[in-house]
């Protein structure tokens, strides 16, 4: 996925490995997380996924 910096606005390229996804019927959607760096200013970038 591309997500751009907050700090400088370069973009990041950063991998979120495959979840669940949501599903209705179930109860139990765990909230994922990964973390990665911005190459150009190593502004520090939390990735939530489901």
């Amino acid at each position: 996925m591309r997500i751009g910096c907050p700090e400088c606005e370069t973009t990041v390229s950063a991998t979120v490995p495959p979840g669940p996804g949501i599903h209705p019927e179930s109860d139990s959607n765990p909230l994922r997380g990964t973390e990665t760096r911005c190459r150009n200013c190593g502004h520090e970038l939390e990735l939530y996924y489901y």
